[in-house]
């Protein structure tokens, strides 16, 4: 993979300087958004909102009798009952505005994205190929909304408290590689033309560690993502051994491995 495009050496510097600054903003939501997903994870408010509605979503309740609409729709579900039955409705406004700030989240990125794409190509600011990558940026922006409901949808099953784990696991993959492809982009539109470097074996090298690291940073995000949703980080309480063990003995039980619990919280954590 070529880290210098030619094309981007042919924007003016103020057009690359503004145009990568505009996607490193969008990196910096999108790790918002991972950390407010996290936080709805932790704080069981993924289900609450039960209506996918992708454009009047924008707008929160704004009358008791919608509170109370929405709030009849979550008692309809298993989370309710084995949860939070009797919590009331001042109990299912906490859990909802934290939902609901994940998705507005989520819809403010695709506004941020979209409407400066839309003025930078009418300029002529950006090439045909950018805008059209960038556009592609934008459809999996959207398609992530749809693997979210997709995720939200399996904790309505009967008897389930939460979403499946591999769902989840799913959409945070989704988003994490969204964000490396949108960085790749900024970085390459900020430095288009990189120092020449005569190659050597030590910097053979370090390129390769490099993406190694990047490699286990992103295995160790996706193994995490199943550990959360499986609560597997309960299984140990001690680090850097489990058990006793440098690597669990649940590793020989990996059959599924999205249920093997102590086999997840050590892939995790090794």
């Amino acid at each position: 993979m070529s880290s210098s495009p030619p094309r981007y050496a042919d924007m003016a510097p103020n057009h690359r300087r503004l145009i990568s600054n505009w996607l490193f903003l969008l990196c910096f939501m999108l790790l918002g958004m991972i950390a407010i997903g996290g936080v709805t994870r932790l704080t069981g408010s993924g289900l609450s909102i039960m209506d996918w509605q992708p454009v009047s979503g924008f707008i929160p309740p704004l009358s008791h009798a919608e509170w109370e609409r929405l709030f009849a729709l979550y008692q309809t579900i298993p989370q309710y009952h084995l949860q939070h039955e009797g919590f009331g409705l001042e109990g299912f406004q906490r859990i909802f505005w934290a939902e609901w700030i994940h998705r507005f989240w989520g819809r403010l990125m695709g506004l941020v994205l979209l409407l400066p794409l839309i003025w930078f190509t009418i300029r002529g600011m950006i090439t045909r190929a950018l805008a059209l990558r960038l556009f592609v940026f934008f459809i999996l922006g959207a398609m992530q909304g749809a693997i979210g409901w997709f995720m939200v949808a399996s904790g309505f099953r009967p008897d389930s408290t939460a979403v499946e784990p591999v769902r989840l696991v799913l959409h945070l993959s989704a988003a994490l590689a969204l964000y490396l492809a949108i960085l790749w982009t900024a970085l390459s539109i900020r430095w288009p033309t990189p120092q020449v470097v005569t190659p050597s074996a030590e910097g053979t090298r370090t390129k390769r560690l490099v993406w190694l690291a990047l490699c286990l940073i992103c295995i160790t995000i996706v193994a995490g993502g199943f550990t959360a949703g499986t609560h597997a980080g309960f299984v140990y309480n001690t680090f850097p051994l489990m058990d006793g063990h440098l690597i669990p003995t649940e590793y020989a039980r990996l059959s599924p491995f999205w249920m093997n619990f102590g086999g997840q919280q050590g892939g995790h954590s090794v």
